[in-house]
């Protein structure tokens, strides 16, 4: 089940609370369906539950009753009459295929966040992976897309937009803006679903973070460790060791008996143990000696 399934699943377990609430919802539905005109309004959604939930809706308000247009995933009704009733109910002239939101259907808090809620289970869909978040809402109806603009800037949710294939979509990237969004609409969980997933990307990345830095600085030790060691094996395949300091013996020795530990960890095999600043330094003169070594030899 993909995360729109899971949000649409949610919020079609909203109780529907009000006549008020219900037209909003409705409303919302016949603004982001797939066709809302005098000859016929045709509702399309993949979701079993958005289409039950639609059918109780519209019933409960209008009596309407859907037959499913030959496709499973869609309600049809061309009834006149109803249809008529539907278009006076929100306030349209039943001639006049442009459609608007009418406010005065939305005047309530509660009833704005029924709309919206009606607008996603039509027309939403939703993202959270790895390439980020996205959340957009999509009708047929330009003025219907500007007008929910508004309304979602006046709730301070102000969405981004763009025309895709005669169709308009507001959207969503910023994650806590859809968290508000979908917080608003009735679906709490999917909110905090997405937070825990943020939280869980934030958390992936800085443990890869933390290995990536952890695997660089290995890759530095190994190869700081080789060039040292292979110093080492010069001056002493020329018979160079014995014309050094004890100090610097003892450190080719014990360089070369741990050739795998980190400045740390060396300096303490020591006795006493040295700093880990000294050590390198001893190190450092051991490489360029080797390289003054071969420049002469």
């Amino acid at each position: 089940m993909t995360f729109t399934e899971e949000i649409k699943n949610e919020l079609c377990k909203s109780q529907i609370t009000g006549s008020c609430c219900a037209s909003a919802e409705a409303l919302g539905m016949l603004l982001y369906g797939n066709r809302f005109a005098p000859e016929k309004i045709k509702l399309v959604s993949s979701s079993h539950e958005v289409r039950k939930r639609a059918q109780i809706l519209f019933g409960g308000l209008f009596g309407c009753d859907f037959s499913e247009d030959g496709r499973e995933d869609s309600l049809m009704n061309d009834d006149p009459e109803l249809i008529r009733s539907i278009f006076e109910w929100y306030g349209y002239q039943y001639n006049n295929s442009a459609l608007n939101l009418n406010r005065a259907v939305i005047e309530e808090e509660c009833c704005k966040s029924s709309f919206l809620r009606g607008c996603f289970l039509m027309g939403g869909y939703v993202t959270a992976g790895k390439k980020g978040y996205h959340l957009e809402l999509v009708t047929p109806h330009y003025s219907v897309s500007r007008q929910v603009s508004t309304l979602l800037y006046e709730m301070g949710m102000e969405p981004g937009s763009v025309t895709r294939r005669s169709n308009y979509v507001l959207y969503y990237k910023n994650s806590e803006l859809i968290e508000s969004f979908l917080t608003a609409i009735g679906a709490t969980g999917a909110a905090m679903d997405l937070m825990l997933k943020k939280v869980e990307k934030a958390l992936v990345n800085e443990v890869n973070r933390k290995v990536n830095c952890e695997t660089a600085n290995l890759s530095k030790t190994i190869d700081a460790a080789n060039a040292q060691i292979d110093a080492i094996r010069y001056l002493d395949d020329h018979g160079h060791i014995e014309g050094l300091s004890s100090d610097l013996q003892l450190t080719a020795a014990i360089r070369v008996q741990f050739p795998m530990a980190s400045l740390s960890e060396l300096a303490s095999k020591f006795d006493p143990p040295i700093s880990k600043p000294g050590l390198s330094s001893r190190l450092k003169r051991l490489i360029k000696i080797a390289e003054e070594r071969k420049n002469n030899d």
